[in-house]
């Protein structure tokens, strides 16, 4: 492994473990690991790729939704993983993406994955606690990636910040399936 592999892996822990943190205090996620399918890991790439598009001309702007959309996406593909994967899955990353950006729009991407993937009512106790919650993981992220004070446009730049878009949706994804009732159990083999 080269020192740039173990640099950014060391990003990503650290990231993901302080979002761990966070979403365990906020009552959000429970257990010493995000939940994850292998089915929704590996959309990632697939997923990213169009999200980018929306995304990078943000980040100057807007950082929090550059960053922070691609939670809410992660948490909208578990609800999709969890009702019909064989369907959902067969339209590939891209066109998942674009299902849930054209509805409402990009500014508007979060308020579509809550109220109308999740079902919370607009403005309601829960879809608030999500957002605000999600408001926080990626001012979190954001004041990391700041941290670590790459040079702006360079690619390690880009490097860090498609890290802290994985390790976000990533947390999205733990978010949906934690929304849904799934948990890690812990079960012993019989003898």
């Amino acid at each position: 492994m080269n020192k740039d592999q173990e640099y950014l892996e060391r990003y990503t822990g650290e990231l993901e473990g302080l979002l761990l943190r966070l979403a365990q205090e906020e009552g959000l996620l429970a257990g010493k690991q995000f939940l994850e399918t292998e089915d929704l890991t590996e959309l990632y790439l697939d997923v990213v790729k169009p999200y980018l598009g929306d995304a990078v001309p943000d980040f100057e702007q807007y950082p929090l939704v550059s960053l922070g959309w691609i939670a809410f996406v992660g948490m909208a593909l578990a609800v999709q993983w969890d009702a019909d994967w064989e369907h959902y899955g067969a339209l590939g990353g891209e066109q998942l993406y674009l299902q849930l950006r054209q509805p409402r729009g990009w500014d508007e991407l979060d308020e579509y994955v809550t109220q109308e993937v999740l079902g919370l009512e607009a403005g309601g106790e829960e879809e608030r606690r999500y957002t605000d919650f999600l408001r926080r993981a990626a001012e979190q992220t954001y004041s990391a990636l700041m941290h670590e004070q790459a040079e702006p446009s360079s690619p390690l730049a880009f490097r860090l910040y498609t890290q802290s878009l994985y390790v976000l949706y990533r947390l999205g994804v733990s978010l949906g399936l934690a929304f849904l009732g799934y948990r890690y159990e812990r079960t012993t083999l019989p003898n």
